[in-house]
């Protein structure tokens, strides 16, 4: 295979269609379907329907196209590593984040490095958490957050934000139970919204391992919902209660709509880690990102400005990831 088989092909399902390619690569259409016969001529497989509208992508064709994606983008990176000085920061980093750190976070990174990496291109993703461990491993992002629940043996992985999570009901529902701290037991009999158990590395496996560890069964789960969205309109309806972080819902908590309730006398928590692969280097663009991330977040959590969390590192630390670089990750 030839590098430039990765970007045709990309190009070609970008745009849906061998005629469209072919003028944005400035190459001839019959140019550029033999180079895709031949491709897959040597993989010994069909990456393309073709119809009478255009190209459709199959299911094997869906693989190599996202890891195509994932080997340009290396390509990218090396042309960036090498051109980037100290003094000179250049390149694009890719960062994913779940859908429940997305208010918190997403904003105020985005204008930190714009501030402070004017020559970083910085590509921000809110994914559902199912989705985020797949892009790091085909390369296609270079960070990730997550719970503290993934395999090591797949990444370098570094604690950086332990969360509370609270019961998140709508102030119309009818008052919970006067007397004795909200527990983890009565919690569960509530009538609640959480994601499905497919998710079984997002907040429902916490919720499930927090449960069992107190011999705990969660049977009165009225409905399955893995869109942070969808599950707040639910909540917001009156629908159940979930068990959530206050960043998500901090603007309906502040308009009287919402209400966060601590579970037990000390709280239930989560531990978010950031994630980088182990066989692509840590280059000097993704290891100024990666400072950037912590000092945003850092700030967001003395701060307040992300309600619930705390930084799992301190400042000094954080500063001396620029001369440390990957020893951050242990």
């Amino acid at each position: 295979m030839e590098l430039r088989q990765f970007k045709y092909f990309v190009a070609i399902v970008d745009s849906g269609s061998l005629s469209r390619a072919a003028q944005t690569l400035y190459i001839a259409q019959s140019a550029l379907s033999k180079q895709i016969a031949d491709l897959e001529g040597e993989l010994g497989t069909q990456l393309l329907d073709r119809t009478r509208n255009g190209v459709r992508v199959t299911e094997t064709g869906q693989i190599f196209y996202e890891y195509s994606q994932a080997i340009l983008k290396q390509v990218e990176d090396v042309k960036a590593a090498v051109k980037s000085t100290a003094s000179h920061i250049v390149g694009q980093v890719a960062v994913a984040i779940p859908q429940s750190v997305s208010n918190a976070l997403a904003l105020p990174l985005n204008i930190a490095a714009r501030q402070k990496l004017p020559g970083i291109t910085l590509n921000l993703n809110e994914e559902l958490t199912g989705n985020l461990i797949d892009q790091l491993q085909q390369g296609r992002v270079d960070f990730i957050l997550f719970t503290d629940n993934i395999s090591p043996n797949s990444f370098k992985v570094r604690p950086i934000v332990q969360e509370e999570l609270f019961l998140i009901s709508a102030t119309h529902n009818p008052p919970l139970p006067e007397g004795s701290p909200l527990t983890l037991a009565n919690t569960v009999e509530l009538p609640l919204l959480l994601s499905s158990k497919e998710h079984d590395h997002c907040l429902r496996a916490l919720v499930d391992i927090q449960a069992a560890n107190q011999g705990i069964a969660i049977k009165n789960v009225v409905a399955e919902i893995n869109s942070v969205h969808i599950l707040k309109s639910a909540v917001l309806a009156g629908l159940g209660h979930t068990i959530f972080p206050k960043a998500p819902v901090q603007v309906e908590i502040n308009q009287g709509l919402l209400k966060a309730t601590r579970i037990g006398s000390e709280g239930v928590f989560r531990n978010l880690v950031i994630c980088t692969s182990k066989s692509i280097p840590m280059t000097t663009p993704k290891r100024a990102v990666l400072g950037l991330i912590l000092e945003v977040i850092y700030g967001l959590c003395e701060s307040g400005a992300w309600p619930g969390a705390t930084a799992l590192f301190d400042h000094d630390l954080k500063a001396s990831l620029l001369t440390e670089g990957a020893g951050f990750f242990g």
